[in-house]
């Protein structure tokens, strides 16, 4: 077996890279998340500095990669959306408009 980690994601925070990591680890990957001195900076740093990568063993790649494309997909589809109706921005929760009370449409 590989000694080597290879470089799988990298995460927007120490935050976000520990879940990550833990959502991995319950699929029985073994995964390797290095300590960021940085995350205390959380909003006083620019973002490429509190970055996280994620590290996998190469055997567990494809299988890492699958679940973290599923992990983005899901946050895409959790985005805020545009009303059509008025254009208003809404918050992902929401299932029709704030403003006018249009139904959120429906998107595949």
């Amino acid at each position: 077996m590989s000694d080597q980690w290879i470089k799988i994601y990298r995460a927007s925070s120490p935050i976000e890279a520990e879940l990550l990591g833990g959502l991995l680890r319950a699929e029985g990957i073994q995964v390797h998340v290095p300590n960021n001195p940085s995350a205390g900076g959380v909003g006083e740093l620019p973002a490429d500095a509190i970055e996280t990568v994620i590290y996998v063993m190469p055997e567990a790649y494809d299988a890492a990669k699958h679940i973290l494309s599923l992990y983005e997909q899901n946050s895409a589809n959790n985005a805020e959306w545009c009303c059509p109706a008025c254009g208003e921005l809404n918050p992902a929760s929401f299932e029709e408009c704030w403003q006018c009370q249009k139904e959120r449409p429906v998107t595949d």
